[in-house]
């Protein structure tokens, strides 16, 4: 890694491990974490566990889309002479893997999407942030003038 964690940007380039999807996310988010000067270059790891996370997440949708919320479930009898199936019994449903792997991510994203400033709330939360502190200069300096009024 080149450069000091304290640097005010996060890369451009998304970190080699990443997948596709995790790098285009990357792409699209590093430029608006820039730009709004709340993060430094040691949040690079938390964006890509956001886009590695995100990444999962599309994987499970897309699994889900295809396979469905819920798989059928048989139960199969076998023959006791030459193992072969003899019949194929539909016993009911059963959860697709991919729906927990997505609700897991999901989750994990709206937590990292929050230490990121992601959320409408967290962006609220760092604009009023924002705005103590600038009400804090405008009282020195309006305590200064005073003073020497």
């Amino acid at each position: 890694m080149k450069g000091s964690l304290n640097q005010p940007n996060l890369p451009k380039k998304a970190p080699e491990y990443l997948g596709s999807i995790g790098k285009a996310m990357w792409r699209y988010l590093a430029p608006y974490l820039n730009q709004t000067k709340k993060t430094i270059r040691a949040d690079q790891y938390l964006v890509a566990q956001y886009c590695s996370t995100y990444e999962i997440y599309r994987h499970s949708y897309e699994h889900v889309k295809k396979e469905g919320i819920q798989r059928p479930k048989y139960k199969t009898l076998l023959s006791p002479v030459d193992g072969s199936v003899k019949a194929k019994d539909f016993s009911g449903y059963a959860k697709n893997p991919a729906v927990v792997t997505m609700n897991n991510a999901l989750s994990q994203l709206n937590t990292l999407g929050k230490q990121l400033g992601l959320s409408p709330t967290s962006r609220k939360k760092l604009a009023q942030l924002n705005i103590e502190n600038t009400d804090k200069k405008k009282s020195s300096v309006q305590a200064l003038k005073e003073f020497f009024a």
